[in-house]
C-alpha cells in the first residue's frame, strides 16, 4: 500500500543525503522498523528556519496493506493522492476553423499545449515578440530607457512572469498544479520544482523552457504569430473572429489570456457584449534590503550555514482600519526591474535569476485598494494605477528613473538624500513618496513597516529603501465567465489568466490555461471531464 505522511523532520543536510535521513526520521514517526518501508519518494520539501534550521518534509512510501491500514488508522499517514486523469483527446479534429488563444503568457501557452494533447492545433497570436528578440528589448529597457510599446517586459512570449523570477508556488489548490510543473521538468526545468514548497525557476532558466515549449506546440500542428496584435473582436453567424493588425482570424472558439497590462482588451470585450466588473487590487512600492541583512534577521546565527539559501519572508498585517498590507513577490538575491507599458509612466517588478546571488533582496510591499480609494467606476482602478504610474514617472526624473526613499525617512516624513547602491539599473532619485498614493494608502504602509520591523530587525532601517511604483499586482478588473469559462454576453469567448481576473501568478495563470483548455475539448467531444478533486485528493 503507498501512503504518504507530513511533517517529517530532518536536519539541514547535504541534498545527496535527505533520502537517507528521511528513512530513518520517518520510521520513528511511524513507531516501525524501518526495514517495513519501501520505495521513499520526497513528495514536498520546505525549509523552516525559525530556531535551528531543519526540513519539514511529505513523504511518500510503501508498506505493506495491514500495517498501512494500522497507519491510516492511528492518523500518522494517509492514502496517496490518486493522479488527475489525463485531458480528454479527440478521436477526430472537426472541420472548421481552430481554437485561437490570445496572448502567450502561462496561461495562453498551457491552454495551447493541452489542446494539441487533446488532439486540437490551436493557433497562438502574441503582440510581442518571441523570447529571444523580446531579451534584447527588455535589455535595452534596463540599460538604456529604450521602451517598445509593443514587446517588453510585460507584452510578449511567456508573458510578464518571464522577466519576474519565475516563482511557481500558489496557494491555490488544484491538482493541475502537478500537472503544469511536470510540463516545465519534462521542458528542462530542474527537478527540484516537484518537491520544494516554494519552486523556482529563474528568469534565465525560463527563456530556454519557452523555446522548447513554442516548439512543442508547432510540432503538434499548431500555430505561433508574433507580432499580431488583437485590435476587435467579432462575431459571425457561426464562429467567432477575431480581428487583429494582421487581418481577420477565424477561429472555434477563443480563449483570451491577455495578463494584467493589456488594457485596451478590457475595452475591446465590453465593446462587442462581454460583461465586466471592476475588482480590488494592492499598489505600492519594492522594498530592497541588503541580501545579508535578510539572512541575519530570518536565520540569526545560522546566517552563514553555506547549505542554507539566500533567505527569503513573507510578511503580512491588517491595519485598524480593514486594510491589508503584505509582501509580494519576494526576490532573494534579485533586482528591482522597470515595467512600464507605455511612454511617461513608471512602474516596476522584482526578478531573481536562478542562483539567487545577487547582494540585494526586493519584494513588493503592498496595500488593498479599492472603490473607497478609486470610486465605483468600472475602470476607476486603472486609472488609478495610471495617476500613480505617471506620477512616479515624473517624480523620478523621466527615463524611468525610479522615485525612492530610505524606510526610516519615509516612516518619519524626511526627504531622504543620496540613495546609494541599488540593483535598479535605472538608478533612483530621492524623492518625496507620500506624493503618490492617497493618504490612507501612506498611512497603512507606514503602520505596516513599523510592525513589520519588530518581527525582522533592520527591516525599516536606513539601509532599507521604499522604490516607486508597483502597481500592478493584479488586475483591477474581471471579465465574468461561466462555470465552462465562457465569457458572459460573448459565447466561445473564454476569459482565462490573471488579465481577466483568474490568476494571481504564474502557476495559477497556467492552471486557469488548462481549465480553459479542457473546456474548449468537452465542449467539442460533449464528454465529461473530471472535475478537479473528484477521486483525487481523497483517499479511496
Amino acid at each position: 500500500m503507498q501512503l504518504q505522511a507530513d511533517g517529517i523532520q530532518i536536519p539541514l543536510v547535504e541534498p545527496s543525503i535527505i533520502y537517507a535521513e528521511a528513512h530513518g526520521q520517518l520510521a520513528k514517526h511511524l513507531k516501525i522498523s524501518p526495514s517495513d518501508i519501501h520505495d521513499i519518494h520526497v513528495e514536498r520539501r520546505a525549509l523552516d528556519a525559525r530556531n535551528k534550521p531543519t526540513y519539514i518534509l511529505a513523504v511518500r512510501f510503501t508498506v505493506a496493506d495491514g500495517l498501512g491500514l494500522r497507519l491510516i488508522k492511528q492518523g500518522l499517514a494517509k492514502a496517496c493522492a490518486i493522479p488527475l486523469p489525463p485531458t480528454l483527446r479527440i478521436t477526430q479534429r472537426p472541420s472548421g476553423p481552430p481554437p485561437v488563444i490570445v496572448g502567450a503568457g502561462p496561461g495562453g501557452l498551457m491552454a495551447a499545449l493541452t489542446l494539441c494533447e487533446a488532439g486540437l492545433a490551436p493557433i497562438v497570436i502574441e503582440r510581442g515578440q518571441p523570447v529571444e528578440i523580446r531579451a534584447r528589448q527588455v535589455s535595452r529597457l534596463y540599460a538604456r530607457g529604450e521602451l517598445d510599446l509593443e514587446s517588453n517586459v510585460c507584452f510578449g512570449e511567456g508573458g510578464a512572469g518571464t522577466f519576474s523570477d519565475g516563482k511557481l508556488y500558489t496557494r491555490i489548490g488544484d491538482p493541475r498544479i502537478d500537472r503544469v510543473l511536470a510540463h516545465l521538468v519534462d521542458l528542462g526545468a530542474p527537478e527540484d520544482i516537484l518537491v520544494n514548497a516554494r519552486p523556482h525557476v529563474g528568469t534565465d532558466k525560463l527563456v530556454k523552457l519557452l523555446i522548447k515549449l513554442r516548439q512543442r506546440i508547432l510540432n503538434a500542428g499548431g500555430q505561433v504569430m508574433f507580432g499580431c496584435r488583437m485590435e476587435s473582436v467579432k462575431q459571425s453567424f457561426s464562429h467567432p473572429i477575431v480581428r487583429t493588425n494582421l487581418g481577420d482570424i477565424d477561429a472555434s472558439h477563443v480563449i483570451v489570456a491577455t495578463g494584467h497590462s493589456a488594457r485596451g482588451v478590457w475595452h475591446q470585450l465590453e465593446a462587442a457584449g462581454a460583461k465586466l466588473e471592476a475588482r480590488p487590487f494592492s499598489v505600492g512600492f519594492r522594498i530592497e534590503h541588503p541580501q545579508t541583512m535578510i539572512n541575519a534577521a530570518r536565520y540569526r546565527k545560522h546566517a552563514d550555514n553555506p547549505l542554507l539559501p539566500a533567505a527569503d519572508y513573507r510578511l503580512a498585517h491588517n491595519t485598524a482600519d480593514g486594510r491589508g498590507v503584505y509582501s509580494f513577490c519576494m526576490c532573494p538575491g534579485g533586482v528591482v526591474v522597470t515595467t512600464p507599458t507605455e511612454q511617461g509612466a513608471l512602474c516596476i517588478n522584482g526578478m531573481s535569476y536562478s542562483n539567487r546571488s545577487g547582494r540585494f533582496a526586493n519584494s513588493a510591499m503592498v496595500v488593498t485598494v479599492g472603490p473607497q480609494d478609486f470610486g465605483d467606476a468600472l475602470y476607476g482602478g486603472v486609472d488609478f494605477q495610471e495617476r500613480a504610474e505617471r506620477a512616479a514617472y515624473e517624480l523620478g526624473g523621466g527615463a524611468f528613473t525610479a522615485p525612492a526613499s530610505y524606510v526610516d525617512d519615509f516612516l518619519e516624513g524626511r526627504a531622504s538624500q543620496h540613495m546609494g547602491d541599488t540593483s535598479y539599473r535605472r538608478g533612483l532619485t530621492a524623492a518625496p513618496l507620500h506624493a503618490l498614493y492617497p493618504e490612507p494608502v501612506i498611512s497603512a504602509l507606514q503602520e505596516a513597516l513599523r510592525t513589520f520591523a519588530t518581527r525582522m530587525p533592520g527591516f525599516a532601517s536606513h539601509e532599507a529603501k521604499l522604490i516607486g511604483v508597483e502597481t500592478r499586482t493584479a488586475s483591477p478588473i474581471r471579465v465574468l465567465r461561466n462555470a465552462q469559462c465562457e465569457m458572459e454576453g460573448l459565447p466561445g469567448w473564454y476569459a482565462c489568466g490573471e488579465g481577466m481576473g483568474y490568476g494571481g501568478g504564474i502557476v495559477s495563470a497556467a492552471v486557469d490555461g488548462i481549465r480553459c483548455a479542457e473546456c474548449i475539448v468537452q465542449n467539442i467531444t460533449h464528454d465529461t471531464i473530471p472535475a478537479p478533486g473528484l477521486g483525487s485528493y481523497a483517499p479511496q
